[in-house]
């Protein structure tokens, strides 16, 4: 297991930069809503409970809270997504505004709805979640107001992350455009995968899956609980499958594993959260704090270990949350 840290001289001179730093964000974004109340009783139409609302609030999802996090730390983010002519819309973009996001490159579709999850929630604990999307592939417009949007903004950043929801915006003729235009510029690029996108992710910088989707990669069953060697000999076989430089997995209550392709070092690191209360997030808060530290001066290690950090925070919050720098150093020293 890896036991290093940081010195806080370095934290700092990661996170001074974050100030001057663009990263765009391309991927599937949505409107998270909540509806807060108490249960009242039984419905006498069907044996569900009836949930009295006495408060909705909204947040960024998807890649929009990737946006979020990269703007908590300080970094303005670029966002290139699909959004639809509609109110949802037309909040989710007030709310990427408030958020220091670069809304340029946000392109409108006519017959793409803006994603929308509400979730019931009762005193704390989520009763049921409805989904409203489109998750086709772009259309023939959409591709190309997208496409257009990318190759306009890509040269004023200095890293990319893909937030691959799976809900058809990173579909895989876009996909292929982005890659291939940021290897050309030599950009840092970040995955936050979907199983059915794997193949397409050759050659980006890093990726950060979860276990079950590292397995459904490589086409083999999951393991329930495996060894450390078992993770690192898995971790390896993706790396060397989608010529990643580097693989960050998650491993949920164990921490995360990092990768390093040209070195085939491996570092676990044990999870720093002291409470888990809702993983809601945390991929994004992962692909955010690791893309941020690296295109600033970190290390492969550093970059892996301020992440870890970053997630076991966000765990201890009720739905999306995301990280300021001062509580991220404090929790780095720790």
């Amino acid at each position: 297991m890896g036991t290093d840290s940081i010195a806080e001289a370095k934290l700092r001179s990661i996170t001074d930069r974050f100030a001057d730093t663009r990263i765009m964000v391309v991927g599937d974004i949505m409107l998270d809503e909540y509806m807060w109340g108490d249960i009242t009783r039984i419905s006498p139409e069907a044996p569900v409970p009836v949930v009295a609302v006495d408060e909705i609030t909204h947040r960024l999802g998807g890649a929009s809270n990737v946006v979020q996090n990269l703007s908590s730390l300080g970094i303005t983010p670029v966002l290139v997504s699909v959004i639809g002519e509609d109110a949802n819309g037309k909040q989710l973009r007030a709310m990427l505004a408030e958020n220091n996001c670069v809304n340029d490159s946000l392109c409108l579709s006519k017959s793409r709805p803006t994603s929308v999850k509400t979730r019931i929630v009762a005193r704390q604990q989520q009763v049921v979640r409805a989904d409203r999307e489109s998750c086709d592939d772009l259309n023939e417009n959409e591709l190309r107001d997208v496409t257009d949007a990318f190759k306009k903004a890509v040269g004023n950043v200095q890293g990319v992350i893909i937030s691959d929801y799976g809900k058809g915006v990173v579909c895989p003729a876009f996909l292929e455009t982005v890659i291939k235009t940021c290897r050309k510029k030599g950009l840092f690029v970040a995955v936050d995968p979907k199983e059915r996108h794997f193949d397409l992710y050759k050659g980006v910088t890093v990726i950060t899956p979860n276990l079950h989707e590292a397995y459904t990669a490589l086409g083999i069953p999951l393991v329930k609980r495996p060894t450390d060697d078992e993770i690192k000999e898995m971790g390896f076989q993706l790396v060397d499958k989608l010529d990643l430089s580097f693989l960050l997995l998650t491993l949920s209550e164990r921490g995360m594993a990092l990768f390093e392709g040209e070195t085939s070092r491996f570092t676990h690191l044990p999870t720093v959260a002291r409470k888990v209360f809702d993983v809601t997030g945390a991929g994004d808060t992962v692909i955010s704090a690791y893309t941020a530290a690296a295109v600033c001066g970190a290390t492969p290690f550093e970059a892996a270990f301020i992440a870890n950090h970053a997630a076991g925070i966000t765990v201890a919050e009720l739905g999306t949350a995301s990280v300021e720098v001062e509580p991220l150093i404090r929790t780095c020293l720790e």
